[in-house]
Formats: C-alpha cells, sequence, structure tokens
C-alpha cells in the first residue's frame, strides 16, 4: 500500500475512538438526566468531534440541490457560506439522528448483551436489572460503531470514485491514493464486530449499509462527476444514519 493514504485504513478505528467518547458521556450522564437531555449531550458531543463533516454535509446539500450542471455545483460547494439547503439538510440529518439514539436500546439485534454487560457495565448508582444493562450496553455498542461505519463510507467512497475537481483540493490526497485494498482492509474491523454481534441479522445490516451507501455514491457521482472532500464528509453522515435506521429494519 502506498505510505501517502495507508492511514484511511486506520479510519473506523478511529471512529470507534470517538464513539467511545460518546459512551462515556452516556454513561456519565444517563442516571442524572432523563434520556432526552443525555441523548441532546450525545449530540452536542457528537457535533464538536464531526464538525467538519457536518460541513461538508451541509455544502453538498448546497451544491447538488443549487447548482444546475457540473461546474456550478462545485462552485457552490466550494463557497464558505451555507445556504437554505444546507441549513434544511443539517436540521434534517440532526433531528433524525437523535431520534435514533433516543430509542437505540430497543433494538435487539445484538446478541448476548445481557451476558457482556456483567462483565464490562460499571456500576453508577443504582444497580440495573438484567434488561437495563442490556440496553445499556447495546446503546454503547451503537454508538461506538455509527462513527466507525461512517469512516469506512469514507474508505469506501474515495476507493470506487476519481476526483470531481480539476484541480487538487482538500479531498484529492484521500481520493485519489485510496485503492480497493485500502477499502478491504478498513472494511474489516466494522463489518466483522457488526457480524459477531449480530450473526445473521448482522448479514442483512451489513447489506443495507452497502446497498444504500452505493446508491448515495452512485447519486453524488451523478451529480458532479466524482467525490470531494465536502461529499466524504456527506457520505459519512448519510452512511451513520443508515446504520442507525437499518438497526431498527432488521429488528
Amino acid at each position: 500500500m502506498p505510505k501517502s493514504s495507508y492511514a484511511v485504513c486506520w479510519f473506523p478505528i478511529v471512529g470507534i475512538v470517538i464513539g467511545a467518547i460518546l459512551s462515556v458521556v452516556s454513561l456519565l450522564l444517563q442516571n442524572v438526566f432523563p434520556p432526552c437531555i443525555t441523548n441532546a449531550f450525545i449530540l452536542i458531543t457528537y457535533i464538536v468531534t464531526g464538525a467538519l463533516h457536518l460541513d461538508g454535509f451541509a455544502d453538498t446539500c448546497d451544491g447538488i440541490y443549487g447548482g444546475w450542471n457540473k461546474e456550478k455545483r462545485l462552485e457552490i460547494m466550494k463557497d464558505s457560506h451555507i445556504g437554505s439547503y444546507g441549513v434544511i439538510g443539517l436540521i434534517c440529518i440532526l433531528g433524525l439522528r437523535y431520534a435514533c439514539l433516543l430509542h437505540t436500546g430497543e433494538c435487539h439485534v445484538f446478541l448476548n448483551t445481557k451476558d457482556i454487560s456483567a462483565g464490562i457495565l460499571p456500576s453508577f448508582g443504582e444497580p440495573y436489572s438484567r434488561d437495563a444493562s442490556s440496553a445499556v450496553v447495546t446503546k454503547i455498542i451503537v454508538l461506538c460503531l455509527m462513527p466507525a461505519v461512517g469512516r469506512w463510507a469514507q474508505v469506501f467512497a474515495a476507493g470506487v470514485s476519481n476526483y470531481a475537481r480539476d484541480v487538487p483540493g482538500t479531498g484529492s490526497f484521500i481520493v485519489n491514493g485510496t485503492t480497493q485494498k485500502h477499502v478491504a482492509v478498513a472494511s474489516v474491523v466494522p463489518f466483522v464486530l457488526i457480524l459477531y454481534l449480530c450473526r445473521l441479522k448482522g448479514l442483512a445490516e451489513c447489506a443495507i449499509i452497502v446497498v444504500f451507501t452505493l446508491f448515495i455514491i452512485w447519486y453524488i457521482k451523478r451529480k458532479i462527476g466524482g467525490m470531494t472532500g465536502d461529499t466524504l464528509g456527506a457520505i459519512n453522515e448519510a452512511a451513520e444514519i443508515i446504520f442507525l435506521l437499518a438497526l431498527f429494519v432488521v429488528f
């Protein structure tokens, strides 16, 4: 693998680290505040750690829906100002993410969470019942896998795309340097974890993530002819939402 692009293989690991931070916030606050407030703080923490990707998502919304051809779309995306499509897109994706996080403990696609909880879940305040412990562990797993899947999607998109602009830009280093081999390596951690934790349901979860991520990549490439740094951030956000929604579909 070229040394210049080897770092993309670590993207999902970085996602898990970010997920661990979100999990700590969840564990520390869940016995202090009601679920709606705890999840609001999780969302705020997520925004702080992923602001660059959210900015890319907003710029992508502005460009794709505000321009009438490739050149105009790319020009709009390069503008640092956010437009109405970007604002609407951010409201929608953050609102949907919050709604999903509020109910992730109800997903039962992960196996043996009750047994896992007995070994890894610390006690905060009142002892957890067996079902409550399972819900807490499920939330931790979701929070760790969500950013890992999003960052895998960036590698996936970069590995199957060309850079959309004629001149180098923020994302050209990643897009031009990422190969299918990088995609294969980056896929190991998130998908092995999903398959291990979900078994047969994990196959359906993985299939949904890959199919819908492929569709989004195809749609963006159809609009601007490739990927940019902004669209990689947008795909990160979209893949995380796909992962969350797929949990409820599989359940």
